[in-house]
């Protein structure tokens, strides 16, 4: 098993090197801009006022506080859209890369069995995710004061670990379906897409009556609400996203445990 852990972690290092380098990055960038949007608190105001219902409740009013500034930028746009790409991207390839690479016969050629392949594969998925999550939480506590972006330490501990645990949700849901199926774009695509039907449900249904009762299904309405940075640690929306990822992790051990490789 720490053989197929250390293959597992060997296989995320260049993920996430290159994907830590460019969040920091990306962390710094928004993060010098955050005076100028600060100073201009009146006119974000009145933008705010002007914009739909939705994006005013997914959030907040104030976007020019720090606490709304990262939420809308960090937690909700770019951010967020580079922590979905990699939990999506390597969920995918974790056991659907392998066997397109052919790799996957090799590992299974050793006493290792797919059980153990597969939960090799979750752990390091786990780990690499949570390491970003680290890596995006200690960015702001550190450099986040030069711009005066001062923020709770816990409430954006909170924040981090609710972005780390929707990462992790979706990442299992492509690893379900990558071993399921044998083919990363057929994992990638339909991840991608649950995503983005999700995301829409959720910022439709707060104003649209008729998809008001689907939100409970998309895994932003247990990510956004309450308002991060200022909403306080919500357990039930911690215990949803982990049941999500538990059911699609069992979802994949049965599926792949099953299925004829040969073919």
């Amino acid at each position: 098993m720490n053989g197929l852990l250390a293959k597992a972690w060997r296989d995320h290092r260049r993920t996430l090197t290159g994907f830590g380098i460019g969040l920091v990055l990306t962390e710094l960038l928004y993060m010098a801009v955050y005076p100028a949007m600060r100073d201009s608190a009146a006119d974000l105001r009145a933008m705010m006022e002007n914009l739909p219902e939705a994006f005013r409740q997914l959030f907040g009013e104030d976007i020019a506080s720090p606490e709304g500034y990262l939420r809308s930028q960090l937690f909700g746009e770019l951010g967020l859209i580079l922590f979905l790409v990699v939990a999506i991207g390597s969920g995918a390839r974790a056991i659907a890369g392998e066997e397109e690479a052919r790799t996957l016969d090799l590992l299974l050629a050793t006493p290792a069995r797919r059980a153990q392949v597969l939960r090799s594969k979750a752990i390091a998925l786990v780990v690499l995710i949570t390491t970003l999550g680290a890596i995006a939480f200690a960015a702001v506590l550190v450099f986040g004061p030069a711009f005066d972006l001062h923020v709770d330490a816990f409430d954006l501990a909170t924040a981090s670990l609710m972005l780390v645990l929707t990462s992790i949700a979706f990442a299992s849901i492509a690893l379900a379906i990558g071993a399921a199926t044998g083919h990363r774009s057929a994992a990638i695509a339909v991840t991608t897409g649950t995503a983005a039907l999700m995301y829409v449900v959720n910022a439709l249904g707060v104003t649209v009556e008729a998809l008001e009762p689907f939100r409970p299904l998309s895994l932003f309405r247990w990510y956004l609400s309450p308002l991060l940075l200022t909403g306080g640690l919500a357990p039930v929306n911690i215990a949803v996203l982990l049941a999500v990822a538990a059911i699609a992790y069992a979802a994949a051990h049965v599926r792949f445990g099953r299925r004829d490789l040969a073919s």
